[in-house]
């Protein structure tokens, strides 16, 4: 039966009421959802989560073709490795001073100084590069953002409830990962102008980019309460006493065995990280490799993106913070047959890479979040920062030999350096399964 008709009302205001209440319930449930996602969170991330686009999807253009771009103006492959490790070196040498400087400064105050440092200059260089030593110097400068590193996972999950820092970490990972679904825009740009022409103009729209989220940043967020308390209770600490610290920290995750293998855990996302990103499109174009052109290189991430969103979506949900070091475990699988397939695939066989994609992608779209999870809620509000500065300046030390000589490896076989790859991987799951068996019921704070 039809609906009543309101007498003394036109035809169009009888058919807008009904769409209207329709409205105004659409707006109500979204509210809703929104009051129950962000329930538990800080502000803090909320106005990140926000802004992290302007850093993700340039940065992911950049990475995509930084390496094509340095060949393209001359560089061979162990200059190539040789810069990849100038930016491990800079990143080893001020890892230690990044607890201090968050907890002497501030959490906010770090992350906008040397994110201008670290992510707005660089790419101003790059982007009027002619030969090496600029991009040696970018390299310096892009490596002070190890500083950043504690006072970024600091304000994530300070003022966040335990409970909720999986959802916090998952919600990241969607927004740079996913960033990855932009990537055809990149391609377009490189295929219409060129590697080197395309490439400059992707750097010179990453520094405009960051440089507004920085701006937007320094205008809105608010320094977490740990780290007020903190900034007042350093006042007059000198940087020795802060380094005594950072060693007390360090010392204490190698003695701790959930910590120890968690830090391994993380040196070989840096391995994965740097060697991924250096070699995986040189491998792709090269005529020994995949032989794919540099346009379809940014398919890759587009492609890979669309399963980061659904794992992130569909499969990060379900993690409990009880069932960490399961799902550490099936990620760390996924990531390492994932690389191995990759470097199985002969040329021209799609199926197979886009095989390799996926798993890949629902590697990296589960273990990080996973991952810093299990750190964060095992490490004392008052230790997290210099705890991750000693993360990161232990992964430095190992990585920097690593990448140059990866460098002369694929010289000799493009497929090299994605070998020693698989070898920290396969590393990574024993220490995911030996974790998953000693951690029946991991330390979580509630």
């Amino acid at each position: 039966m039809s609906p009543p008709i309101r007498p003394g009302l036109p035809q169009n205001m009888r058919d807008y009421i009904p769409s209207s209440r329709h409205q105004e319930a659409a707006k109500g449930r979204i509210a809703t959802w929104y009051e129950r996602a962000s329930d538990g969170v800080s502000r803090n991330v909320k106005i990140l989560l926000a802004t992290e686009p302007l850093w993700g999807i340039p940065v992911i253009w950049t990475r995509t073709y930084m390496s094509l771009f340095m060949a393209a103006l001359g560089l061979s492959a162990t200059q190539i490795g040789w810069i990849a490790s100038l930016t491990l070196i800079s990143q080893m040498l001020v890892a230690p001073f990044g607890g201090y400087v968050a907890d002497r400064f501030g959490r906010k105050r770090t992350l906008i100084f040397f994110d201008v440092i670290a992510w707005i200059i660089p790419p101003l260089i790059w982007m009027i590069a002619q030969n090496v030593w600029y991009f040696a110097i970018a390299a310096v400068l892009n490596g002070f953002s190890m500083i950043i590193s504690p006072s970024w996972n600091c304000l994530l999950v300070e003022d966040t409830h335990p409970a909720r820092r999986p959802a916090v970490f998952a919600a990241f990972q969607l927004v740079v990962l996913g960033a990855g679904l932009f990537s055809p825009f990149s391609g377009w740009i490189v295929d219409g102008k060129g590697v080197v022409l395309g490439t400059r103009i992707i750097f010179g729209i990453t520094g405009a980019s960051i440089a507004i989220m920085t701006l937007s940043r320094a205008l809105t967020i608010k320094e977490t309460s740990v780290g007020a308390a903190l900034v007042d209770e350093f006042q007059g600490t000198s940087v020795k006493e802060a380094l005594h610290n950072y060693r007390d920290a360090l010392a204490q995750g190698f003695k701790n065995r959930i910590l120890f293998k968690l830090f391994l855990l993380s040196m070989i996302n840096f391995a994965y990280v740097t060697i991924w990103n250096t070699y995986s499109a040189l491998y792709m174009t090269h005529a020994q490799g995949l032989n794919l052109s540099p346009g379809l290189v940014a398919l890759w991430p587009t492609f890979s993106s669309i399963f980061i969103v659904l794992t992130l979506v569909l499969l990060v949900p379900r993690v409990r913070l009880e069932k960490l070091p399961h799902w550490l475990l099936l990620s760390s699988v996924l990531l390492a047959c994932g690389v191995l397939i990759f470097m199985l695939t002969p040329q021209n066989a799609y199926a197979f890479l886009a095989i390799s994609a996926i798993l890949i992608a629902m590697g990296q779209a589960l273990i990080n979040p996973v991952r810093d999870t299990f750190i964060a809620n095992i490490i004392e509000d008052r230790q997290r920062a210099p705890l991750m500065a000693a993360i990161n300046s232990v992964s430095m030390i190992v990585l920097v030999p690593l990448t140059p000589l990866a460098g002369r490896l694929f010289e000799l076989n493009p497929q090299a350096p994605l070998t020693v790859l698989l070898v920290f991987l396969v590393i990574g799951v024993l220490a995911a399964g030996s974790l998953h068996r000693a951690t029946l019921d991991p330390p979580v704070v509630e």
